[in-house]
């Protein structure tokens, strides 16, 4: 088995997350360091609710990775109660220590009793699943319990997002929280980041990428309206299924011969042997072994990157997958 990342040997994620100016690992020190926990704010359409908030919320929930490391990007563990539904994934190094300090309620997603064991004020999910209907706490149903909920709207999207979502999700989640000044500080150093890597990619050729995600009979991939689309061009890259407006789809193997990938950018799962299944190394050998595409540039030259979940969910750990992205495809090392 052949199994080159592109300029780069291994298949996990760069270590490269930092505390981020004053947001990691500090205590809230905006509205709520003089005790004042009043604020003005309304979230306006969030994937067609709308919450107008005056009192900053105390026992939060957070029901995937992107939403949880986004609170504790801006410092705001002493104001969750409860997480949720990382299947076996590790939280983002900067956070560790943060993320020790909150419960976790469950490694999947939390049954009603367990979320509304914590007595929860406000409840953050990075995707609909968190709030589906097999979870007994729905936005509907959260709402009849008087129980505040957000949802980052790239679950919801029908067009294509943009990198600046992320930027945007902060900016949402301070104002709730009344930590916008904070939220400042967190965008400016993420965007600087992303900035960087896109100044040392500028002038590359972009890199033809296939993501895939999972599959035998057929390829779980991402098209054009996903946040890990625009994760890829950033990193000067292009998804050679771009066009597709889709977030995530199935496409068949002759499809991606197709469209002929240079790489084929393989997700890593979990980091626990429970959620770990299928592992790169086995992706791998399942691409290895579907005859349709071994003619593709990628496959001839075995030419496979890996990016995690986790830095796929938008979120601030999604710009240590653009650079990890920028490191793979070519050879930048900005951190």
């Amino acid at each position: 088995m052949k199994t080159v990342l592109l300029r780069r040997a291994g298949s996990a994620a760069v270590v490269v997350s930092l505390c981020l100016v004053a947001a990691c690992g500090s205590p809230v020190e905006d509205i709520t360091a003089a005790g004042d926990t009043s604020v003005e704010y309304t979230d306006v359409n969030n994937c067609g609710v709308t919450t107008e908030y005056s009192t900053v919320p105390e026992r939060a929930v957070s029901l995937t990775s992107n939403a949880t490391e986004t609170m504790l990007e801006l410092g705001l563990e002493d104001r969750m109660a409860g997480t949720a539904y990382m299947r076996g994934r590790e939280i983002a190094p900067a956070y560790t220590d943060q993320y020790a300090m909150v419960p976790v309620l469950s490694s999947e997603q939390p049954t009603r009793e367990q979320l509304l064991a914590v007595d929860p004020d406000f409840v953050y999910s990075g995707y609909p699943d968190g709030f589906g209907e097999r979870t007994g706490h729905t936005r509907d149903q959260l709402a009849e319990l008087g129980i505040d909920r957000h949802l980052n709207p790239e679950g919801c999207a029908t067009e294509p997002v943009s990198v600046e979502n992320i930027f945007a999700e902060i900016g949402t989640i301070g104002g709730i929280f009344g930590v916008s000044d904070r939220a400042e500080e967190s965008i400016a150093a993420l965007r600087a980041r992303l900035d960087e890597v896109r100044a040392a990619v500028r002038d590359k050729e972009p890199i033809r990428v296939f993501l895939y995600a999972s599959g035998t009979d057929k390829a779980q991939t991402t098209g054009g309206n996903s946040m890990a689309t625009r994760l890829i061009e950033a990193a000067g890259g292009e998804n050679v299924f771009a066009d597709v407006p889709e977030r995530w789809m199935s496409v068949s193997w002759e499809q991606v011969a197709e469209r002929r990938p240079d790489v084929i950018l393989v997700r890593e799962e979990g980091t626990t042997p429970q959620y770990r299944s299928p592992s790169v190394a086995k992706k791998i050998r399942d691409l290895e072994s579907v005859p349709a595409i071994a003619g593709t540039p990628a496959m001839t030259a075995g030419a496979f990157s890996t990016i995690t979940l986790s830095q796929l969910q938008p979120g601030p750990f999604s710009i240590d997958g653009v650079e990890h992205l920028a490191e793979q495809f070519h050879g930048v090392a900005t951190r």
